[in-house]
């Protein structure tokens, strides 16, 4: 009779935790940076090896594509029109496009 006892006792145990454990657990929700925050979202211009995948000394159009601004204006800063930039082409178009204004 005791067994009995202690079996239905723990029968009803795991019955009543069912419900609990089968509940659903919600992610929490990301928390907003806190106003002021210095996060900045601006993207950030990639450098010449951001965008030399290859690692060859250059950059091509396609390596060029991963910047829209560089897309943009790619044949003014191929200087020697080979369709792939050097570093020093980059340089040259990267300070005149800081020098001039945003369009």
């Amino acid at each position: 009779m005791r067994t009995t006892s202690t079996l239905m006792l723990a029968l009803a145990g795991v019955l009543a935790a069912s419900p609990a454990l089968a509940q659903k657990t919600e992610r929490p929700t990301p928390t907003p940076p806190p106003t002021g925050s210095t996060t900045d979202t601006t993207p950030r211009a990639l450098s010449f090896a951001d965008l030399d995948v290859n690692a060859d000394g250059k950059v091509s159009k396609d390596e060029a594509a991963a910047d829209a601004r560089l897309t943009s204006h790619f044949a003014q800063v191929d200087r020697d029109g080979d369709g792939q930039l050097s570093a020093t082409e980059f340089a040259a178009g990267h300070a005149s496009s800081e020098s001039s204004p945003p369009r």
